[in-house]
């Protein structure tokens, strides 16, 4: 293969991942988002209630309350 041709394979896998990279950062940052957001309004609704927040400790516990 010629140099050029190698030099294009290799900014091309560069390019593709960098792309890649920017996407899969753009949907994790959208899933953490949400995750916040929805934290944030089940603390609120805890707060109305005047219930304190769910700390972190006792999250995995939140869907097992009787």
């Amino acid at each position: 293969m010629s140099n050029i041709a190698s030099s294009f394979l290799k900014l091309a896998a560069l390019a593709g991942g960098a792309v890649l990279g920017t996407l899969l950062g753009l949907w994790f940052d959208k899933v953490l988002t949400e995750r916040e957001q929805e934290q944030s309004e089940r603390d609120r609704t805890r707060y109305a209630q005047g219930l304190s927040p769910i700390s972190q400790n006792n999250r995995h516990d939140e869907g097992n309350v009787s």
